[in-house]
């Protein structure tokens, strides 16, 4: 049974740039006294909807949780830096710093929100002796592609991508105008302010582009497509405390770019979910949350990674309830 809604703060954290950054405080209402705050960073076009169940299940076992709208996401405006990782990453630290300086860290992050957590611990080193936990979802060492597999149904898609991002990208202006013709109930359409007021806190996922214009979307899928990764070293000194997990089914962060991620990072966890696309944490909000809770209430590392790629029957696997 879920847990009932946790109480959530709405706050506003400036980035260096000053831009405020909507961010979401879920409190337990019977905190633990030795968990760590649970971070939850989303992937690009949602918003930190994303995590609402997860917050359920989480503060239901008594961890406080953080997530928060990502620039040009959500309740975050876009502000005058650039969209990078770099600048993302960066942003996530100003949270940290502001409302959990010191004290255990559990951080997940699913796709683009998985390259922020590895860009803040290439930029951040001095953060890892606190990360008790880190669960990357979706992750890649090399960047997002258009082209998802092999065969003629993957190269129709991988044509189709291609194509609405050289428009995207090259005419943002253009898909903006069609943008703003499409009905309220479209997911494409193009509207100046979320619908909902902050204080019932994100807008619902299904409106996460809604409030973003395409050029930020563009810029967005650029820093996915050039992605590369820096530092492992950092990411490496997690050892057993870092997870990654991804959907045997995603066409969009194919699990065979996770598993070479993970192959340059030996002491990490690697857990392929069977049938899972990339909608992993939207449709195994239990599973994940059950990683995330035995990482907080720590410290319990997994063990060492066996040969085999994914792991369905591990003790790791059972659902959460």
């Amino acid at each position: 049974m879920l847990n009932p809604r946790p109480a959530t703060e709405v706050l506003s954290v400036s980035a260096a740039d000053g831009t405020p950054l909507s961010v979401y405080r879920d409190i337990p209402a019977h905190p633990r006294s030795d968990g760590a705050t649970i971070v939850l960073v989303h992937g690009a076009s949602v918003t930190a909807d994303l995590w609402r169940v997860h917050a359920r299940h989480l503060t239901g076992l008594g961890f406080h949780v953080l997530r928060y709208d990502q620039r040009a996401h959500g309740r975050s405006p876009r502000g005058d830096a650039p969209l990078t990782i770099e600048q993302l990453a960066d942003d996530l630290h100003h949270i940290l710093r502001a409302l959990a300086p010191t004290g255990p860290l559990v951080l997940a992050g699913h796709s683009l929100g998985a390259l922020v957590l590895q860009e803040l611990a290439a930029l951040h080193p001095q953060l890892v002796p606190r990360i008790r936990g880190m669960v990357l979802l979706s992750a890649t060492a090399h960047g997002a592609s258009v082209l998802p597999g092999r065969g003629p149904r993957a190269l129709l898609l991988a044509a189709g991508r291609g194509l609405f991002a050289l428009v995207c990208t090259h005419a943002p202006q253009a898909v903006d105008r069609v943008r703003r013709l499409l009905p309220d109930t479209h997911r494409y359409t193009l509207t100046p302010h979320p619908s909902t007021k902050p204080a019932e806190g994100p807008p619902p996922c299904r409106h996460g582009v809604r409030h973003t214009p395409t050029a930020d979307l563009a810029a967005l899928w650029q820093c996915l497509r050039r992605y590369r990764a820096r530092h492992l070293a950092v990411l490496e000194r997690l050892g057993g405390r870092l997870l990654l997990m991804a959907g045997a089914d995603d066409r969009h962060i194919p699990a065979a770019h996770t598993a070479q991620l993970a192959e340059r990072l030996i002491a990490a966890r690697l857990e392929i979910v069977p049938r899972a696309t990339h909608a992993l944490p939207i449709r195994h909000p239990a599973l994940i949350s059950a990683r995330l809770a035995h990482l907080a209430a720590g410290p319990h590392p997994y063990p060492p990674r066996s040969k085999e790629p994914s792991f369905p029957n591990s003790p790791f696997s059972e659902p959460f309830h």
